[in-house]
């Protein structure tokens, strides 16, 4: 993790914008929601909590898909002498019995075991918000902005970035007017081992109506992947997703299709250059403002970034095709 007055890039923390050219694309809507989930709950002696945070740390902490960081798990209970403290939540656990079996290798006595309280599932984005929080809900910890944090621990290779960025859009502009049977969309896939990169473009018109760039990119991979597997020098490895942690870039921003197979691929990041109106999936302007990406009921996410600037021009593609 490097503060931010070490981070060597150039960051807009307001606007979520990096050295001037990448904008973060993320879901904006309901930021200041606090999506509200139970929590386990109960009542220790206040000479046991140095036992119960060690509890946590052994036999809670690395099962619970909640992050509690935003969330001070210990406050005083109304009877004295003792505190209310937050085991897990009910996503890790969502019975009782199931509770009460984790509680039976608690190094201390509890009682008033409740799942009745309810908690901010995500931090608040202001301080004042925090407050507010805290006073309705449950006493939170300020850390600032999550998604400033967020937005630090970004890594990039601008030169790599910018290498690939122009290689599609020369690929995109040189299909102008060609026969290919296709749009004027290129995609490209990197390999986040090798760092080599797979170049696909558009051919609905030729092949498959489904054949879009994205689509065409995760086939490529997936062929080179079978032929490796059927060498016979091939390394057994285990199975993982197809495309786990690639880098995807592409020109037109994706369409619902493409955007869920990149979620069901396992990328880490996708970087567009247009964004489409009407039939985007990942920006939060555009098409139904899904934010594919980052949609709260996805059990996957990736990062996503639009390129700002005339620097990599593309075709223009009526707002209404899906990309």
């Amino acid at each position: 993790m490097v503060k931010k007055k070490l981070n060597p890039l150039h960051i807009d923390y307001r606007r979520g914008i990096i050295e001037n050219c990448l904008q973060q694309v993320t879901n904006n809507a309901g930021t200041d929601d606090p999506h509200l989930i139970n929590v386990w709950t109960v009542d220790i002696s206040c000479q046991n909590s140095r036992q119960f945070v060690e509890f946590i740390r052994m036999k809670v902490q690395d099962e619970d898909p909640t992050t509690f960081q935003h969330i001070k798990r210990i406050k005083k209970s109304k009877a004295e002498g003792f505190l209310t403290v937050i085991v897990c939540s009910t996503l890790m656990i969502d019975n009782e019995a199931e509770f009460l079996t984790l509680m039976e290798c608690a190094p201390f006595s509890f009682h008033s075991t409740s799942r009745s309280s309810v908690v901010p599932a995500v931090g608040p984005s202001t301080k004042d918000l925090s407050l507010k929080w805290s006073n309705i809900y449950w006493p939170l910890v300020w850390r600032g902005n999550p998604n400033d944090q967020v937005l630090n621990d970004y890594v990039f290779d601008l030169p790599f970035i910018k290498r690939i960025l122009s290689e599609i859009s020369k690929q995109a502009r040189n299909r102008i007017g060609e026969r290919s049977g296709g749009l004027p969309v290129v995609s490209a896939f990197v390999n986040p081992k090798t760092k080599e990169v797979f170049y696909s473009s558009d051919a609905r018109s030729s092949t498959s109506p489904l054949d879009h760039s994205i689509m065409r990119g995760i086939t490529s991979v997936a062929t080179l992947e079978l032929e490796r597997k059927s060498s016979p020098n091939a390394r057994l490895q285990d199975e993982t997703y197809l495309c786990l942690n690639f880098d995807v870039y592409t020109t037109h921003e994706p369409c619902s299709m493409c955007a869920m197979a990149l979620i069901h691929s396992r990328i880490k990041r996708c970087i567009f250059l247009k964004r489409m109106e009407n039939t985007g999936c990942l920006d939060c302007g555009s098409g139904d403002s899904y934010c594919m990406h980052s949609h709260r009921s996805l059990n996957s996410k990736y990062e996503v970034f639009r390129w700002l600037g005339e620097d990599y021009p593309v075709p223009q593609i009526d707002s209404n095709i899906c990309c």
